[in-house]
C-alpha cells in the first residue's frame, strides 16, 4: 500500500505529490487527512496524506517513517477541491489545501454544549417567500445541487428566507455554511442567527483572534456547531454533514480572494456538492445572466414586507449646486432634508466612498500632485494625523509648508472624504451625534459591532461612512439616506464601474424606510442622466441590466468571455516592461497590453498589466520569471482597477 503526500512546507520546486511505502504496522492507521513524518533527500520533513493507492511507479521508492498526529483534518473531497482551487487559479496545491486546515497550534479541549432552541415567533411568510423556501426543500432533500438565485428587492425577507432553509437542515441532522461579504455586516446576521439557533451556531471570520479561530474550528470539526456563519474563509469551515450554502450578496468583491489561490468563493461553494443559494437585491451581471440562462435557478422576491414602498429618490445635479455657488460637500436638498430628520427625531445614513480629509494636494504654482514616492498614487491628507498617506504602501509624511518639487507655498487641498464629511456636519449641525465607519475608524476588534449597537440604540443621529454602511443595516428610524458622491466608481477604468455604482447606489438606498415610517433617498452625482444612476433612483435592476448586458456583448466581455490579468512586477522598469512584453507574445489568443497598471508603481516596484481574454486558465503555462522579476496571475479578476 502506498500514500500519496504533500510536503507542509513547499515551493515552486516541490509543489506536487510523493509516494510513500506505507509500512506493515503503520497500515492500519494511515489515513488521507493525517500528518506523518517523512525522509525527503537527506533530511526529514513532514507532510499531509492526500491520497492512497495499491501500486506506485516510483523506483526506489521510501517508506513512512512514523504519524504524527492521527487526527483526520480532512477527506477525499477536500482533496479533490484543493485540486481544483491550485490548477484552475494557478496556485500551490499546499496554499488550497491550507485553506481547509486549522489554525495553527494544539486543538483545544471541546467540551460538549447543549444546543439551545430560545426561538422567537417566526414571521409570517410571503407568498413569494413560500414559493423560493418550497424550492430549495426539494432540492435540499433530494440532495441535489442546484444553484439558486434568490433575486430580492431591498427588504423583501430574504434574511428569514436563509433562516427557514438553515431549520429545514437542522430537522434531518445537516449542517449549512451562511457566508456574509463583510464582518461590517454580520453584527446583525448573527444576532438573527444566535436567537433561532442558540448554541448550534459557530463564528468565523478574520476578526477574531487565532485562539477564538482555532476554538471555533475544532468545535465544528467535533460537530458541536452545525451552523457556520461568517465571511468567506468560513467556507472550509469542517462542517460535518453539510446540505446547504448560503451566500447573501453574492456579488461583493470581498468574496474574491486577494491573496494566492485567488478564489471566487461564489464558484469554490459550486465545488461543495450542495445547493448553494446566491442572495442580492443587485446580483453581479454574471450570476443574474446565468440564472436567465437557466444555468442557476431563479427565485424572485418583487416586494418589500408587508408591501412597504421602496423609498422615492431624488437625484441632484451638483453641477447646479456650483452654478449657484454652493461648494459645499452637501446640496441644499440634502442639508435641509438632513435638517428636517434630524428635527423629527429620526436617523440618517451618509455614504461616500473615500476616506480621510482631502484625497489629493496639489501644488497651484508647478502644477505637482503630491505623490508617495514609493507607490504612483496620490497621497491622502488624515486630519485626524495631520499628516499625509498612501493607501497601499502605508508611507506618510506630515503636511509640508512647502511644496517638494518647487518649494512654494501655494499647495492646494482637493476632493473630501469621510472626515471632511463628518466636520462639515459637524459644523452645520453642532447638536447632531454623528457616527465614523471606514478604515479609520474601525481599525480596532470589535469596532464593528460596537458602532452599530450604538446606531441601533438611538445613541447616535448620523452614521457617515464608505460602502461599509450600505448593506446590512435594518433599522425602524432611519429614514434618511444621502449619497454624497454618486459618481466616484463611475470613472474608475474598469468594466465593471457602471455595475458597482448602481450596486452601491440601490444597496445604500435600501436601508432607508424599511418599517414603518416611510423613507426618502437623496443622490447627488455630477453625471445624472448616467444609465446607472437613472436606474437606481428607480430601483430597477432590470433597466440597469438590460442596458449594461448589451455594452457587455458588444465589447466581449464576461459573461460572454472568461477574462486573466497578470500582473509583471519589477525594480527595473526596462526589465519588466520588456519581460511582460516577451511573455504576452508567448501566449496564443485574445492578449491586450502589457501596458502600465492602474496602480503603475507599489511599494517600489513598477507594475505592468496584460489582460487575457477567452484563455483557458487550465491550459495556461506560463514561465518562470527571472530573478528580480515576480509574477502574479488573477483569473475571473473581480476588479482591472
Amino acid at each position: 500500500m502506498f500514500a500519496e503526500v504533500v510536503l507542509t512546507k513547499t515551493s515552486s520546486f516541490l509543489d506536487k505529490t510523493y509516494d510513500y511505502s506505507i509500512p506493515a504496522t503503520l497500515l492500519p492507521s494511515v489515513k488521507i487527512g493525517i500528518k506523518v513524518e517523512i525522509p525527503f533527500g537527506k533530511r526529514t520533513t513532514q507532510g499531509y496524506v492526500v491520497g492512497l493507492k495499491e501500486e506506485s511507479s516510483v523506483p526506489g521508492i521510501k517508506a513512512i517513517l512514523r504519524i504524527v498526529d492521527e487526527t483526520v483534518l480532512f477527506g477525499p473531497n477536500v482533496v479533490s477541491i484543493a485540486r481544483w482551487l491550485a490548477d484552475y487559479y494557478h496556485a500551490f496545491f499546499l496554499r488550497a489545501l491550507n485553506l481547509f486546515l486549522p489554525p495553527k497550534g494544539k486543538a483545544p479541549i471541546t467540551k460538549n454544549q447543549i444546543s439551545s432552541n430560545y426561538q422567537p415567533p417566526k414571521f409570517q411568510l410571503t407568498q413569494e417567500q413560500t414559493a423560493a423556501l418550497n424550492t430549495i426543500f426539494r432540492a435540499i432533500d433530494e440532495n441535489r445541487p442546484e444553484v439558486f438565485l434568490l433575486h430580492g428587492v431591498t427588504g423583501s425577507g430574504k434574511t428569514e428566507v436563509y433562516l427557514r432553509a438553515v431549520e429545514h437542515l437542522l430537522l434531518q441532522g445537516k449542517s449549512a455554511i451562511t457566508l456574509e461579504p463583510e464582518i461590517g455586516m454580520t453584527p446583525q446576521l448573527i444576532e438573527r442567527f444566535q436567537e433561532r439557533f442558540g448554541d448550534n451556531c459557530v463564528v468565523l471570520h478574520s476578526h477574531l483572534t487565532l485562539k477564538e479561530r482555532r476554538a471555533a474550528w475544532w468545535r465544528v470539526a467535533a460537530g458541536q456547531g452545525k451552523i457556520v456563519l461568517g465571511t468567506r474563509l468560513a467556507l472550509f469551515a469542517p462542517v460535518k454533514n453539510l446540505g446547504l450554502i448560503v451566500i447573501d450578496e453574492e456579488y461583493e468583491n470581498s468574496y474574491k480572494s486577494d491573496m494566492s489561490p485567488r478564489y471566487n468563493t461564489r464558484d469554490v461553494a459550486q465545488k461543495f456538492g450542495v445547493p448553494v443559494v446566491l442572495g442580492s437585491a443587485t446580483p453581479a451581471v454574471e450570476t443574474y445572466y446565468l440564472a436567465d440562462m437557466g444555468k442557476y435557478h431563479k427565485l424572485v422576491l418583487s416586494h418589500r414586507i408587508d408591501h412597504r414602498p421602496l423609498p422615492p429618490v431624488t437625484v441632484v445635479d451638483m453641477r447646479r449646486e456650483l452654478a449657484q455657488k454652493n461648494f459645499s460637500m452637501l446640496s441644499s436638498e440634502l442639508r435641509d432634508s438632513l435638517q428636517e430628520t434630524l428635527a423629527r427625531g429620526e436617523q440618517a445614513v451618509l455614504f461616500i466612498n473615500k476616506r480621510g480629509y482631502y484625497t489629493f494636494v496639489m501644488c497651484r504654482e508647478c502644477g505637482k500632485t503630491l505623490e508617495c514616492p514609493h507607490c504612483a498614487a496620490s497621497l491622502i491628507y488624515s486630519s485626524q494625523a495631520a499628516a499625509l498617506a498612501c493607501n497601499y504602501c502605508g508611507y506618510s509624511i506630515k503636511q509640508p509648508p512647502l511644496c517638494p518639487n518647487c518649494q512654494s507655498s501655494l499647495l492646494k487641498f482637493f476632493g473630501g472624504g469621510t472626515q471632511k464629511l463628518e466636520d462639515e456636519i459637524n459644523k452645520l449641525f453642532p447638536q447632531a451625534r454623528i457616527l465614523r465607519v471606514d478604515q479609520d475608524s474601525v481599525k480596532q476588534r470589535g469596532s464593528h459591532e460596537a458602532i452599530f449597537h450604538k446606531f441601533s440604540r438611538g445613541e447616535a443621529d448620523i452614521l457617515l461612512g464608505t460602502q461599509m454602511v450600505t448593506k446590512g443595516l435594518d433599522l425602524p428610524k432611519v429614514t434618511l439616506v444621502g449619497v454624497v458622491a454618486a459618481d466616484g466608481a463611475l470613472y474608475q477604468p474598469d468594466f465593471r464601474a457602471a455595475e458597482r455604482t448602481f450596486q452601491l447606489i440601490t444597496q445604500v438606498a435600501g436601508r432607508a424606510g424599511r418599517h414603518h415610517l416611510p423613507g426618502k433617498v437623496i443622490v447627488q452625482s455630477y453625471n445624472p442622466s448616467h444609465y446607472a444612476i437613472i436606474a437606481a433612483a428607480k430601483h430597477d435592476y432590470q433597466q440597469f441590466y438590460q442596458q449594461e448586458i448589451e455594452q457587455r456583448r458588444e465589447m466581449i466581455y464576461p459573461p460572454f468571455t472568461n477574462l486573466i490579468s497578470i500582473i509583471v512586477e519589477a525594480a527595473s522598469k526596462k526589465a519588466g516592461f520588456e519581460f511582460a512584453q516577451d511573455l504576452a507574445r508567448g501566449i496564443q489568443g485574445t492578449v491586450l497590453g502589457p501596458i502600465p497598471a492602474t496602480i503603475a508603481r507599489a511599494r517600489g516596484k513598477w507594475r505592468f498589466q496584460i489582460l487575457l481574454k477567452g484563455v483557458d486558465p487550465l491550459g495556461l503555462q506560463l514561465p518562470v520569471p527571472p530573478t528580480g522579476i515576480n509574477i502574479s496571475l488573477d483569473v475571473d479578476p473581480a476588479s482591472l482597477a
